[in-house]
This record gives C-alpha cells, sequence and structure tokens, in this order.
C-alpha cells in the first residue's frame, strides 16, 4: 500500500519539475528500493550456436536504434533503458533460441519492446502532455506500420507481456538518478554543480545500457550510485571550493537518505566498469539550461561510445 501511494505521488509531478518536497524525493527512493529487492536484471546468454544473433554488437545496433528512436519523437531516455529491460529480459526468459535465431524475429522482439516501452513510459519534459500524447500516437504508428508484418508486432506484444509475467514497470536507472540528485546536498551548495551531477550522472547510465555486463551484475541502484560518485570526482577535481569547510556536502550514502546503504565493494567495481565506458567525463560548463530545452538529454550518448 505504501509503495503505491508512492508510485502513485510520483505519477502527480513532472520529473524535472521543482514542486516536489525533499520528504517526497525520500519516500520514493525507499520505495524504489523495496521495489528493486524483488528484480533481478537477466541479460541473455545464447548458445555458441546462436552467438552470430546473440552477441554485444547486435545488441548495440538495437540500442543505437531506440535512442535514434526516441530523440526524433522528442521522449525521455528513460524509454531507451525500459525498452533494453524489455528486450533482454524476454530473450533470457526463452529456454530455447531456435525459435529467436532469426534476424526477423529479433528485430520483432526489438520493435516489440520498444512499442511496449513507449506505451507505457514515454514522457517528454519539453511539451504539454496532449502534444506528447500526439507524439505517442505517431510513434506507435512508425513502429507499427514500418514493420512488413504489423500482425507479428501485436503478437508478440502478447508473448512478451507473459514472457515477462506482466512486470513492465521496473525501477529504472533514470528514477534514481533524478532520486539520487534531488536529495543530494551538493545542490544547496552550488545549483550549478547540482545540475551537472545530475546530467553526468545521467549520461554515465545511459552509456551502461550499452553494457549488459553492467546491467547483469549490478543493481540500477548501484550503477546510478558509482555514476554519482564518479561526478563527484570531476566536481571536487574541477572545483575544489566546493570542499570548504562552510559547504561541504558528505559523500556517505546515508547523505541521500538511503534506507539501505549500498555495498562500498560493489560500488567501486561499478565505477570502475563505469571509467572503462566512459574514459573521461564532461567538463563542468559542458551541460546547460539551453540543452535541457532543445533536447531530453543534452548528451548524444552514441558520439561517446566509439
Amino acid at each position: 500500500e505504501q509503495l503505491a501511494g508512492c508510485q502513485f505521488a510520483f505519477s502527480q509531478h513532472n520529473k524535472y519539475s521543482n514542486a516536489m518536497e525533499p520528504n517526497d524525493y525520500r519516500r520514493i527512493l525507499d520505495c524504489l528500493l523495496v521495489k528493486e529487492q524483488s528484480t533481478q536484471y537477466q541479460v541473455p546468454i545464447p548458445p555458441h550456436s546462436h552467438r552470430d544473433l546473440g552477441n554485444l554488437g547486435w545488441r548495440r545496433k538495437i540500442c543505437d536504434w531506440y535512442y535514434e528512436f526516441v530523440d526524433y519523437f522528442n521522449f525521455d531516455r528513460e524509454v531507451v533503458g525500459v525498452a533494453m529491460n524489455y528486450f533482454d529480459r524476454y530473450i533470457a526468459s526463452q529456454k530455447s533460441c531456435e525459435d529467436l535465431n532469426t534476424l526477423a524475429t529479433h528485430q520483432t522482439v526489438a520493435a516489440t519492446a520498444l512499442f511496449l516501452a513507449i506505451k507505457l513510459h514515454s514522457t517528454s519534459c519539453e511539451i504539454c502532455e496532449e502534444d506528447t500524447n500526439s507524439l505517442r500516437g505517431r510513434a506507435l504508428s512508425k513502429i507499427l506500420y514500418g514493420s512488413p508484418k504489423p500482425q507479428d508486432i501485436l503478437d508478440m506484444e502478447m508473448n512478451m507481456l507473459e514472457g515477462l509475467d506482466w512486470y513492465v514497470n521496473p525501477p529504472t536507472l533514470h528514477d534514481f538518478a533524478l532520486m539520487f540528485s534531488k536529495l543530494h546536498p551538493i545542490s544547496d551548495v552550488c545549483n550549478e554543480s547540482g545540475s551537472y551531477l545530475y546530467e553526468t550522472t545521467r549520461y554515465q547510465v545511459e552509456l551502461a545500457i550499452f553494457i549488459p555486463e553492467l546491467l547483469a551484475n549490478f543493481k540500477s541502484s548501484v550503477i546510478v550510485y558509482a555514476a554519482l560518485k564518479n561526478a563527484e570526482e570531476k566536481i571536487y577535481a574541477e572545483n575544489p571550493v566546493i570542499l570548504t569547510e562552510e559547504g561541504k556536502p558528505s559523500h556517505s550514502a546515508s547523505r541521500l537518505h538511503l534506507s539501505v546503504m549500498v555495498d562500498p565493494t560493489k560500488v567501486t567495481q561499478c565505477q570502475i566498469m563505469l571509467k572503462r565506458v566512459c574514459h573521461q567525463l564532461p567538463d563542468l560548463d559542458y551541460f546547460s539550461d539551453n540543452d535541457r530545452n532543445v533536447s531530453n538529454s543534452p548528451t548524444t550518448v552514441v558520439n561517446f561510445c566509439d
């Protein structure tokens, strides 16, 4: 009941609005952490005979397409994380890969995962709800009627829902990125640094979606907390005045009001993996308010993956 109440409260606020109070963010974060405990991300590991379709190169192409499609319709990039969650979990749930070992079937699964994610989770921070609904309809039509066999997507949608046990609202990396950044004490010291903390954390988790090992080995909260720690290091290295006694923010998870303490060893391991994916974080002045008005994410993640 408490979880349902928090989810309802979350749905009533725009994610980029300042209307919510700190206690609201704490309650939502607690709910997300509780929900996370009952979930496990599954990544498909195809047999050797099916490596041609199940390798990371193919999965990356799907992820690239998701980002391009979502950016074109100006939806929040959280949709990509949800769609990849559906795709990975559905492929992993299939006991036999025989039925999936065709290019056409993989394309159908990928298109259906995005179709379902847009239907359930598409939002935009720049346009009104009415326009978002219109864009959502156009996007769904584009996926459905852009397919050689639209009925295949509709049939796969039901198969996917059953394969996912109808669990289609996982706590997302973007949810945690928003909650952590809103509760981080650095925002009380410097608004610009607080904004950079959120954008850079978000930027790293958008890259993390390309890496199935990260998603399989670490919980979403750990990935986001590790990304946040990397962003902290960048801020404190380039803006040491933040570390002065009058405004020194705490690095501890307790200051973020986590109901459970994250495993520091896991966080360190995840930080290292994220740094391998993202060799250098953007400069402190890379993000700006103008960027946020132009796009749901000011970073083209594909460029940083090359």
